[in-house]
């Protein structure tokens, strides 16, 4: 029998006894290794595997107050489950995050909380989740096999004298009352790593928890911690545009970051006592700086283009990012500018709600599902009621559904996926973008990914690329919003699209805003916080009003 299957096979005990350990509890005490072997066997029996996740979460739903006003009650197995239970989305949980959060247990689930989860998502508004014990280990279980997947594809990653730049979010980690912990979503992953990591980080861990710093500072402070390193080699990133800003920052303020260097120093307003913690993270570099300073002396700045990069850095050879719909674009942008020797893995498709599936290739958006994560399901966007993982068809989009050991009941994560064909019997996943991303055309909804894939065509045809892709709605009329550093001739690509979307949708765009080269940055800017960088940022694809028009180029119509 297989490791993964007697994890499984444990859901017949009683939950909640003296000995019972829920799947992922289960799995998180084999080895690895021994996981990752059995991903082949575990990708074929998805169908089994998924039926007891389902029917143990439901067993640990029983008795909370979620399951007896949702009549969850009693269900036990996929055919009472798709009789019973009803999509919900965040607002149907609030009450219950409250009450637990106010003392009062049991709310989602039956069992121990292990923490409290605190996001502003892509709604700019801060909300809480519930993380329990067995749905915390569920998230570091798909974070260690993506972990074996990318160390088996880039061995750099394991490569102890090879230093990492994890750039996350920056807020300190809160503890309640009780003693458990309230984190910051975007920002667990990379402090579980740091602790995993140790000394491969350049980035000191005195520098993360110092509080009182605006990001603007934090961007130039990782600038010189990464300058100052030559051992400097890898990024793990979700929205790499920020390490695409730390460069910026690097071409204007080089010189200054180079005397920063030199003297062990932060050429920033830090408040005394954070400058007195971090002045032992950053000893005076006087070779390093000389070593800068010739590179500036010969071009007049650090970085003119990708060469640079690999002198500075002789050792940078990978990033870790997101890869898919409007974050991928930031990716390319970023990595056209990198030597090109430089790899790129995906970062993995989740949300603060779970972690879900694992890149098994480089430079791929894609990933499989991860069948011991959660339960799944998919609702077909062009209509239908859902389907469980085995039932979906390559190539279809659908809204993804997720049933959770941190008690969400056929949540709808509002997210659209693609099916890119099978691992075994196991799908792979592409993100697409957010449902709620679309506009009215001639009665048909039209979602943003699906304006994306028009103006990739374009991209293709003419050999270019745009930096930001956007839809402006005015009353009954969308405008494209683009912005590209490549010469375009925006009239011609006006009319290719037009001929799409007429063809497509019997309707045409009222024109194309082209906007400076400064937009899209300004964008980032405005959305940036102290607790809160680019990282983590993704742009809307839709607009329901027109850009800035100080950034407008010109109006193509």
């Amino acid at each position: 029998m297989h490791e993964y299957q007697k994890a499984i096979s444990g859901v017949m005990e009683q939950p909640h006894s003296e000995h019972y350990k829920t799947i992922p509890e289960a799995l998180l005490e084999v080895h690895p290794k021994k996981i990752f072997d059995e991903m082949p066997y575990m990708l074929e029996d998805c169908r089994t595997i998924q039926n007891q996740i389902l029917e143990e979460i439901l067993l640990l739903a029983q008795g909370s107050a979620y399951a007896q006003n949702h009549q969850l009650e009693g269900v036990q197995n996929l055919k009472q489950w798709r009789q019973s239970a009803q999509i919900s989305t965040y607002d149907d949980y609030q009450t219950y995050i409250e009450a637990e959060l106010a003392g009062h247990t049991d709310q989602l689930y039956t069992g121990k909380t292990a923490m409290y989860i605190a996001t502003t998502g892509s709604t700019g508004k801060m909300k809480y989740f519930l993380e329990s014990e067995a749905g915390n280990a569920a998230k570091q279980n798909i974070m260690t096999v993506r972990g074996l997947y990318m160390s088996g594809l880039l061995p750099v990653t394991l490569d102890m004298n090879a230093k990492n730049l994890t750039i996350s979010n920056y807020a300190p980690v809160a503890t309640r009352d009780d003693g458990k912990l309230i984190v910051r979503a975007s920002g667990q992953t990379a402090r579980n790593m740091r602790k995993k990591t140790g000394t491969m980080n350049l980035l000191p861990l005195e520098f993360w928890e110092a509080p009182g710093i605006p990001a603007h500072d934090r961007d130039y402070m990782m600038a010189v911690y990464t300058l100052a390193e030559v051992r400097f080699s890898k990024v793990f990133c979700n929205n790499v545009i920020h390490f695409g800003r730390i460069l910026d920052r690097i071409v204007a303020e080089g010189a200054q970051m180079i005397e920063d260097v030199r003297y062990g120093r932060f050429s920033v307003n830090l408040q005394p006592d954070v400058r007195e913690t971090l002045a032992a993270t950053l000893p005076p570099a006087p070779e390093r700086a000389d070593v800068l300073q010739a590179i500036y002396n010969r071009n007049g700045c650090l970085i003119t283009c990708p060469d640079d990069i690999a002198e500075i850095w002789p050792q940078f050879s990978m990033i870790s990012c997101w890869l898919s719909a409007a974050v991928g674009r930031d990716a390319r942008e970023v990595l056209r500018r990198l030597p090109p020797y430089i790899k790129c893995f995906d970062m993995g498709y989740g949300a603060s709600e779970g972690k879900l599936n694992i890149p098994t290739k480089l430079a791929s958006a894609a990933g499989v599902l991860a069948p011991f994560s959660c339960f799944y399901e998919f609702l077909p966007l062009d209509g239908g009621q859902p389907v469980c993982m085995w039932e979906v068809e390559a190539g279809k989009h659908y809204e993804l559904l997720i049933t959770t050991y941190s008690g969400l009941y056929r949540y709808n994560l509002l997210d659209i996926v693609r099916v890119d064909g099978f691992v075994g019997k196991t799908p792979n996943i592409v993100f697409c973008g957010k449902s709620g991303e679309y506009i009215i055309v001639n009665h048909t909804k039209v979602y943003g990914y699906q304006f994306a894939d028009l103006i990739y065509q374009i991209e293709q045809r003419y050999n270019i690329e745009f930096d930001i892709m956007q839809i402006a709605v005015s009353g009954e009329q969308y405008y494209y919003v683009l912005e590209s550093k490549n010469r375009v001739d925006y009239a011609a690509v006006k009319s290719e699209l037009d001929m799409l979307t007429e063809a497509l949708y019997g309707s045409t765009s009222a024109g194309i805003y082209v906007m400076k080269h400064t937009y899209k940055n300004s964008l980032f800017t405005g959305l940036t916080r102290e607790d809160r960088g680019a990282c983590g940022i993704k742009l809307p694809v839709v607009l329901r009003c027109a850009p800035d028009q100080d950034q407008i180029e010109t109006v193509i119509k």
